[in-house]
């Protein structure tokens, strides 16, 4: 074969697995469109009427956050819901902000620098605005210092469409702790029950909501390990049982050779 033909065939193989992957991508759009989309119309519909009706009539929706320097909890309350998405013709993103506000400024008298240090990251992971004083001795070195925590944590829901997994994805940030924390879902999973179970958890009246949705995947993973376990045990079985029934073959045929050698003898 010459350098041509061998060129030609890498570039026909080539432009297979490129044909493949636009098939795939265009399957995986296909099944999104038809799938998750109309669940994130849905999930957008549903957290907008419960924004505006939130809105609307004030509801008086409480959280704690463990803003203290010793890590107690202190009270928020949940206001000022708004719902945005990335475009109305095709949704991949549903962004649902709203803020958690002290009823007043919270004042700690913080001591030792390296628990001052902590508590201001602390507070600043919640990316909360607060005042700090500092007190420092004769030697400029810092002894204490006095913090006014003012507020608020800023709280986003998001759901994300993603194509390439088919699964949407709700992304918590300030929900309950600092940072972001991830969730993903499948077509499957979003139920009026779920929306309701969502809504509810927003108004921090159904804690358990992710908790069972973990257990059950974490369940599902279980059940695959265990079937793995089976099906390698299995094929480890079957190689065992071909390996016996191989050596067996073999002492079967080296008694017979034996035995003619016996008749010729």
């Amino acid at each position: 074969m010459g350098i041509l033909d061998d060129l030609k065939n890498q570039s026909e193989v080539q432009k297979a697995k490129e044909e493949e992957e636009k098939q795939r991508q265009a399957d995986l759009l296909k099944y999104y469109q038809e799938n998750l989309h109309p669940k994130m119309l849905q999930l957008y519909t549903f957290l907008n009427e419960l924004s505006e009706h939130l809105n609307y009539i004030k509801t008086e929706t409480f959280t704690d956050y463990p803003v203290s320097p010793d890590g107690s909890m202190q009270q928020f309350q949940q206001s000022g819901y708004k719902v945005t998405i990335d475009s109305a013709k095709e949704v991949k993103e549903i962004n649902l902000h709203f803020r958690c506000s002290l009823k007043e400024p919270l004042v700690f008298e913080v001591e030792n620098c390296e628990r001052i240090q902590r508590y201001n990251d602390v507070l600043n992971s919640y990316r909360l605005e607060f005042d700090r004083t500092d007190n420092k001795d004769s030697n400029y070195e810092l002894i204490s210092a006095k913090f006014k925590v003012i507020g608020p944590v800023s709280v986003n829901i998001i759901l994300q469409g993603d194509i390439d997994t088919s699964s949407i994805h709700l992304i918590l940030k300030n929900f309950e702790k600092p940072g972001f924390v991830k969730h993903s879902f499948k077509e499957r999973h979003i139920t009026e029950e779920f929306i309701d179970g969502l809504g509810r958890f927003i108004l921090r009246q159904n804690p358990e909501f992710l908790k069972l949705d973990i257990a059950d995947e974490h369940k599902e993973i279980i059940r695959q390990n265990i079937e793995a376990d089976m099906k390698q045990r299995q094929k480890e079985l079957e190689e065992a049982e071909k390996l016996l029934a191989s050596e067996k073959n073999q002492q079967v045929e080296k008694k017979s050779w034996k035995n003619i050698f016996k008749k010729t003898d």
